[in-house]
């Protein structure tokens, strides 16, 4: 609920925001595409399921502290949807019908200069709230997904690609992880694997489509001196509401959107950047 994002946020922002924090919110650069999965064996109930929706409900009270999430999305627990879905999303993201199919009719896109894909994924087994740093070219599924698909050690982004290929983030977690940890959140932390089951798979094929995005963005730019949109991935893997209980991972959530924005915002004022990929 509402009310529990803003209470567990409490302790991050005790005091009444200055004004230069409030030019910050008017200032936002970023706006999020969230994603999360449905059950699958031996996880009958995922509490990203959960995590999505509670997002969706809150979207406007989110909205006025200056987070933007443009699309949410609870995807089926398979290679197929996931396949389906990312490149749908990237296919938007890149369309001249930004506004047309954005969710939220509140606010226009079309202005925000940076999209950051979101994807979250459960680790049943998990005691932390993993920022995973990398992704890998390789689907070797201890299990069946949803569609009853098992593969084993096979390229996730096609033949002409490198088996085991080491995909990484481009925002920078060991900056973003620490100050969440100041902020209260000690479960939080920094993960170099993110497993080879349909999380994996996710994360792979939008880091290389955030890839292929930010490579032409870059060839434009050195035609125009216009600003042009960009993009960044990021997969979090979540605990079992057992164990870390839902109102403080929609905190964490919450908190971490904030931190994305205001990084971005300050990299795009700063007029910096950051490497695409680091093989």
């Amino acid at each position: 609920t509402t009310a529990a994002i803003y209470k567990t946020m409490a302790t991050m922002e005790a005091t009444k925001p200055t004004e230069q924090q409030e030019d910050e919110r008017n200032g936002s650069r970023c706006s999020f595409v969230i994603t999360g999965f449905g059950p699958f064996a031996g996880v009958p109930n995922n509490p990203t399921s959960t995590l999505i929706s509670c997002l969706r409900n809150n979207k406007a009270q989110l909205l006025e502290d200056g987070v933007h999430i443009r699309e949410t999305h609870i995807l089926d627990t398979s290679a197929e949807a996931a396949k389906f879905e990312i490149q749908g999303i990237y296919s938007r993201l890149c369309s001249d019908k930004l506004n047309k199919d954005c969710d939220d009719k509140s606010y226009d896109c079309s202005t925000k200069d940076v999209f950051v894909m979101l994807h979250l994924g459960v680790n049943y087994r998990g005691k932390k709230m993993q920022l995973e740093q990398c992704a890998y070219n390789d689907a070797t599924f201890r299990v069946p997904d949803n569609n009853g698909y098992q593969p084993q050690q096979i390229c996730i982004l096609g033949n002409s690609s490198t088996f085991g290929q080491c995909l990484r983030t481009t925002l920078d977690l060991h900056e973003i992880c620490t100050e969440l940890q100041q902020q209260g959140q000690s479960s939080c932390c920094i993960s170099q694997d993110p497993g080879r089951f349909v999380c994996n798979y996710t994360y792979c094929l939008s880091l290389d489509q955030c890839q292929s995005v930010n490579d032409s963005l870059e060839k434009n730019m050195q035609q125009s001196t216009k600003q042009l949109v960009g993009c960044h991935s990021l997969f979090l893997h979540v605990t079992p509401f057992a164990e870390i209980p839902e109102d403080n991972q929609l905190g964490f959530i919450v908190g971490l959107l904030k931190l994305i924005d205001k990084s971005i915002s300050q990299e795009m004022k700063n007029g910096t950047s950051t490497k695409i990929r680091d093989d």
